[in-house]
């Protein structure tokens, strides 16, 4: 089995080698080339040059390879339509007997059930789509996808790369019993950042010690640091801006609970299994693979989306019961063992192998 993967030139993109790398223990010939990224292009025309672009790469490579399947990570909207629907059609040209998997990495619901166009060709020309939820499954079963074409996955979580350091509360200046709280994410509404920050005022007029580290950057910036300063929370809510993936596994790793209050529909969200392999309790809302996996006491609390009030109780409760803390930081090391690359590869291979005459 020949294998090219289409990878996205910035994102999660150690995930996708770990699957590669396990694909290829399992016996499989593999490659990858660029595939996405419209960020390095400004403007629709530009973006479009770039599609065209490495789809005649994708289509050049598989041929001299050979590929029997070309793997493509992707999404689930209006922009990727595009993108997917071009290379898709180039891909074809090249040759009908070339297998063409995308990966789904989240969906949005109101594309699912649209009437467009390239929506329609997407789905009837893909040979098997890879979800990372049961709901978006459903979704696209809904709207007539046949279930031999549709399957669901994970990402890769690698639970070894999370070590705990006794020494960091003492690097961040924090004394040993302040609870340490974490927010990993894109500072836009549908992540809950306004929510977390609205919740962090409550806890502090409750007097309970905590540092909060939200790391990423977005839209809501200026909002938050605004929030941050009305409310006085600045030693209790520390920004480091945007850093490096490697760069947050000290975070995940040290952290007393990961939150992500998020309603973005996104399939497998990475800040809520990365704590789960790093062994944090978690606190989330009950969306996709989160809702899948996860059981309420086992892994983590649910909060409402939108529901500050809710969320800082929730955050309470756990900071303050430390045998339940423990009790999710076992649970949630086990239920990481669901997501190594090799386990992920091996569920994926008879669906895969399907596709070879």
């Amino acid at each position: 089995m020949k294998i090219l993967f289409g990878l996205h030139g910035t994102t999660h993109n150690e995930i996708s080698q770990s699957e590669i790398d396990a694909f290829r223990a399992a016996g499989a010939e593999t490659d990858s080339c660029a595939y996405g990224n419209w960020g390095t292009a400004n403007g629709m025309f530009n973006s479009l040059k770039l599609v065209f672009r490495n789809a005649q790469d994708l289509k050049k490579k598989a041929a001299a390879q050979q590929s029997d399947i070309v793997y493509l990570n992707t999404a689930f909207d209006f922009k990727t339509l595009v993108r997917d629907s071009i290379t898709i059609f180039i891909l074809r040209r090249y040759s009908r007997k070339l297998k063409i998997v995308l990966k789904f990495h989240g969906s949005e619901s109101d594309v699912v059930f649209s009437r467009s166009v390239l929506k329609n060709y997407v789905l009837k020309r893909a040979h098997l789509m890879l979800t990372l939820s049961s709901e978006e499954r459903h979704n696209l079963l809904s709207v007539g996808v046949p279930p031999e074409k549709v399957a669901v996955t994970a990402n890769v979580i690698q639970k070894d790369l999370y070590v705990a350091d006794p020494g960091f509360r003492k690097s961040m200046g924090l004394s040993e019993d302040t609870h340490v709280l974490l927010f990993v994410g894109r500072f836009m509404p549908e992540k809950g950042i306004l929510d977390l920050v609205e919740a962090c005022k409550l806890l502090k007029e409750a007097n309970v010690n905590f540092c909060l580290f939200c790391l990423g950057n977005g839209p809501l910036l200026e909002e938050v640091n605004s929030l941050i300063s009305k409310y006085g929370l600045n030693d209790n809510i520390k920004l480091p801006g945007h850093i490096p993936e490697s760069e947050t596994r000290r975070y995940y790793a040290n952290c007393d609970v990961s939150i992500l209050p998020t309603y973005h529909q996104e399939g497998f969200p990475m800040a809520v299994f990365q704590a789960v392999g790093a062994g944090r309790p978690v606190i989330t809302t009950r969306i996709r693979a989160a809702a899948d996996y996860l059981v309420e006491n086992e892994h983590c609390l649910w909060v409402e989306k939108k529901n500050p009030q809710q969320l800082y109780k929730q955050i309470a409760a756990l900071v303050g019961n430390k045998p339940l803390q423990e009790k999710m930081r076992v649970n949630n090391l086990a239920l990481a063992e669901k997501f190594t690359a090799t386990r992920i590869v091996n569920n994926l291979l008879p669906f895969l192998k399907k596709l070879i005459p």
